[in-house]
């Protein structure tokens, strides 16, 4: 369960090698571009342009450089300080952006009544119930009356066992996502401050890690550990929260993946030889091969050959799982075939 403190340690020390492109498909800017006009934009297009934005969480600036072209005044809210830093030195050209460090749960440095629209994507993910529902109760404050908000937040609460208090074992990838957040959480803080929940989006999530989607899962496959809620300050507001399972998110992330690789800049390499890997995110051959040729320097023969024995594993039981469900749904349609036969 990631803490504020743990979050604060982990960003304030992360590498940030490509300012935050390295979570957008593709690790690239290609990619970064590919999912805010693809995915984030067309969800979030009727709040925008619009007077002030508060973003929380931004990171390096992976989301802000759009926003700020969206607003007339931007803030800026993050836990870590290397993280202002690095924004307020990236958008140093820009007037109208504060830059604001807060404990990960305080807004108390924006004024009430100020803004328009509240963003945040691929932070709040990290943050436990008792951090965003704190955002949430003083977001009831800071919007203005008809203000919106959208946040992209953690839905594992919802595959933790009832009896153990333990996520599920099936959830294999669980890219850091905060256990005791969910979408039911985050709708019951929204009816606790005075807020109208408008829509949440129940999407799945592929990991960042090498073997994360080696079996190219079809989406229904993958658990639906994240959530995107869409909430305003409108008295006039009334309807319950439209929901909707979209098991499909993983697909338009691989999309994303292909068409950043496809449409992106190309390396020298690649220009030189016209070729490009147009895979759903999997790496040319040429890559595998040099990866495997430094793990065989590194670490010896022995430890390619156990990593090609845990993939044949893991490919060996997904097959196992595959086979049974279709005996299992066979079955199950033989037996209702005879009862209704009789």
């Amino acid at each position: 369960m990631p803490s504020v403190l743990e979050n604060i340690e982990r960003w304030e020390h992360h590498k940030w090698a490509q300012s935050g492109d390295e979570w957008s498909p593709g690790r690239c800017p290609e990619g970064t571009a590919m999912l805010w006009y693809r995915t984030i934009f067309p969800r979030i297009h009727r709040f925008v342009p619009t007077g002030t934005i508060l973003e929380i969480g931004p990171g390096f600036g992976r989301w802000t450089q759009y926003l700020r072209q969206l607003s007339r005044k931007l803030i800026l809210v993050d836990l870590s300080e290397r993280c202002i830093d690095a924004c307020r030195e990236r958008f140093a050209d820009d007037t109208n952006i504060e830059y604001v460090v807060n404990d990960g749960a305080s807004l108390d440095m924006v004024p009430d009544g100020s803004v328009d629209f509240i963003y945040s994507f691929d932070s709040l993910v990290h943050a436990e119930a008792d951090a965003v529902s704190a955002y949430v109760d003083q977001a009831a404050r800071k919007l203005k009356v008809g203000g919106t908000g959208f946040v992209h937040h953690s839905n594992l609460r919802a595959f933790v066992h009832p009896r153990t208090g333990e996520v599920r074992k099936f959830v294999t990838t669980r890219n850091w996502r905060a256990e005791s957040m969910s979408a039911d959480v985050f709708r019951q803080a929204c009816e606790r401050a005075g807020l109208a929940c408008c829509s949440q989006e129940l999407i799945n999530w592929i990991g960042r890690g090498r073997y994360a989607d080696r079996h190219r899962l079809p989406g229904q496959c993958i658990p639906l550990t994240d959530c995107l809620s869409v909430f305003t300050r409108d008295d006039r507001v009334h309807a319950p929260a439209k929901r909707i399972a979209n098991h499909g998110f993983v697909d338009e992330w691989r999309q994303a993946v292909w068409m950043s690789e496809m449409y992106g800049n190309p390396s020298p390499a690649e220009s030189a030889s016209g070729v490009r890997d147009a895979g759903c995110g999997s790496r040319s051959w040429t890559r595998k091969l040099r990866t495997a040729t430094a793990v065989a320097r590194r670490d010896g023969l022995a430890s390619v050959f156990a990593l090609m024995y845990r993939r044949a594993a893991a490919d060996a039981e997904f097959m196992a799982s595959a086979i049974r469900a279709r005996v299992l749904g066979e079955a199950n349609r033989w037996f209702s075939l005879r009862h209704i036969a009789r």
